[in-house]
């Protein structure tokens, strides 16, 4: 011990240096690191992408992988990017930027969700062999159930276009094991364009074939409804005992039993029919029995005669038939209120096709389906201020109700969304020399990029002559959706080249469910429809399905799934109801290029 003691001091002088060498605590705690540059560049580029601000993800994933072309989330930014595109219909350069990145070799999961967006890239571009051998060796892979759903629905969409029911109705089967991770609504319209699409022959094959698969009882509810139709009642009766027989509890079968019954369900209409108005009327007619095409429900029409009077006592007398749910129109603003307060005292639903502002106040029973001055100004100038970055506007607007409407809403909207006002002037309506007028405005508007004249396509055609031979003339050129006419002649075209307006009904767009709608329209009436047409089509085209697929509505209760409608793949163009039970549409910018309407780029 003594020993130990001794040497104590010499050990404490070794160590002592040792210890010195050990780095002290910090005095303060250090520094929270900030995220990193990459992160923050690829979270903001994922933030567009969930609130569909397509264009803008895009163009944030490029810059992320210009930055940093290896960091750690650039192959997920790839992937993203090869989507997009698609999305926003360059399925070309999807379909490039899909092989490349799969050239890369990424891990398994994202290469998966590549193939997935190659087979579907030739799918839009029309290489359905090719497509169908990409999806059908993914079904081989173990596949994450969203991922699974989704191949075999496109593969069911394949075999739909080469005309392949059994083979699609297969596909359709396999994609229905994983549904609760697919989309519903995908599932829906590819069920009912499969049952659609076969003949007789084909849906008795598939249905004895399949007799215990949930989808089988549409294929039975087809058959009954074509037996039905065509006066074979023995037969249809034959069909809906199948169908009860084997799936008792399905909506088919409540269905085949009302078909069976005879109990087809109501809807009162209210249009004008004759008169001036008539050939307006006659468009949303035809729209309107072309939703109700097949369906159990019956419409009833009631002439308007733009007779308040006779459109209240309409809605009185279509109120006392017991198998009534609803009633859609009036169309034309005179009667409108009329009809809606005659609606909520008889706690009728009704959804009225007109502009009139306010008509929902009317009460809880009352909805609009019509396109609003105040949404077509709200599109126009969230696309020139957004888009073009105009700042500075004039209004030239004929002196009547519609243009002291539209003036007004403009007026609103404008300093809603943070433009300029620089001048405002009238002209009689009929008017046809606009020099004089013009030379009023010109001075005041001189620094206006835009004039929106809320008028029809002649009368912005003759403004934009005269501007074309006067001092001043601004950038664009803004009108309403009456510029959206399905003839202009070739000089009216030259005057209003690059002129931009708002629409919520395009029969040009690529939707699927656009297209579907502007084929069966034409091949049933021999022309394209407009948007009269398409918005009969609409609220009938609702209507049906709440009707199909709730077992127990009535009036009670259908403004309150009214409220909750969803899009549906059929009607794209119609949004829901605002809580002020108003429509929420999708509204489209058009233009006209090279004499056609076409869409805003």
């Amino acid at each position: 011990m003594k020993d130990l003691l001794s040497k104590l001091p010499l050990l404490v002088l070794v160590l002592w240096p040792l210890a010195a060498c050990v780095p002290l605590p910090p005095l303060t705690p250090p520094p929270i690191s900030q995220p990193a540059e990459d992160e923050t560049l690829y979270q903001q580029a994922e933030n567009s992408y969930r609130r569909q601000a397509y264009r803008q993800a895009l163009q944030q994933y490029t810059a992320y992988l210009e930055r940093h072309p290896q960091g750690g989330h650039a192959t997920a930014a790839r992937l993203r990017e090869a989507e997009l595109l698609g999305l926003l219909g360059d399925w070309q350069g999807a379909l490039r930027r899909y092989q490349t990145l799969l050239a890369r070799e990424p891990a398994p999961e994202i290469a998966l969700k590549a193939r997935y967006g190659l087979g579907q890239s030739h799918f839009k571009l029309g290489r359905y062999q090719q497509a169908a051998q990409i999806l059908d060796s993914l079904t081989a892979r173990d596949l994450p159930r969203s991922l699974w759903f989704s191949t075999q629905a496109l593969l069911a969409e394949i075999a739909l276009k080469q005309g392949q029911v059994a083979q699609a109705f297969t596909r359709l089967r396999l994609a229905a094991q994983d549904l609760p991770a697919g989309d519903q609504e995908w599932f829906d319209d590819l069920k009912t364009r499969l049952v659609e699409q076969a003949a007789p022959d084909e849906l008795q094959s598939l249905a004895e074939m399949y007799r215990d698969t949930p989808l089988s009882a549409a294929l039975l509810l087809r058959l009954a409804r074509l037996a039905q139709e065509a006066g074979r009642l023995e037969e249809a009766k034959k069909w809906v005992n199948t169908l009860q027989e084997r799936f008792p509890a399905s909506p088919e079968a409540a269905t085949g039993a009302r078909l069976l019954a005879g109990a087809r369900r109501s809807l009162g209409v209210l249009l004008p029919l004759t008169g001036e108005m008539g050939n307006v009327g006659q468009k949303v007619r035809q729209g309107m029995e072309l939703a109700v095409k097949g369906a159990a429900v019956e419409l009833t029409f009631r002439d308007t005669r733009n007779d308040p009077g006779a459109s209240a006592q309409a809605v009185r007398d279509l109120a006392q038939s017991p198998g009534l749910t609803a009633i859609l129109g009036p169309l034309t603003a005179g009667v409108a209120q009329a009809a809606a307060e005659a609606a909520q005292a008889a706690r009728v639903p009704l959804i009225a096709l007109s502009q009139k502002s306010g008509l929902t106040q009317t009460g809880d029973m009352v909805f609009q389906a019509f396109i609003t001055p105040r949404q077509q100004v709200w599109a126009l100038l969230r696309y020139t201020l957004g888009n073009l970055g105009l700042k500075s506007y004039a209004v030239l607007y004929p002196d009547s109700s519609y243009g002291r409407t539209f003036l007004q809403q403009f007026q609103e909207e404008l300093e809603a969304q943070g433009g300029e006002l620089a001048a405002q002037e009238s002209y009689a309506p009929g008017t046809h020399d606009f020099a004089p007028v013009l030379a009023v405005l010109k001075d005041a508007a001189a620094g206006a990029q835009a004039l929106f004249i809320p008028d029809d396509l002649a009368v912005a055609a003759e403004v934009a002559d005269s501007l074309a031979s006067g001092p001043w003339k601004p950038a664009r050129l803004l009108g309403t959706n009456l510029m959206h006419q399905p003839q202009i002649s070739p000089a009216q075209a030259r005057a209003l080249e690059g002129v931009l307006f708002p629409d919520a009904f395009f029969s040009g767009d690529s939707n699927s469910g656009v297209q579907q709608f502007v084929a069966a329209y034409r091949q049933q009436y021999g022309e394209d429809p407009d948007y009269l047409a398409a918005q009969g089509f609409v609220v009938a085209r609702l209507l049906v399905k709440l009707l199909e697929s709730e077992k127990t509505l009535d009036r009670s209760n259908l403004p309150h799934l009214l409220h909750t409608a969803k899009t549906y793949p059929d009607i794209p163009w119609f949004r829901g109801f605002s809580p002020s039970r108003e429509e929420e549409a999708h509204i489209y910018v058009l233009t006209i290029k090279d004499g056609k309407v076409q869409m805003a780029p």
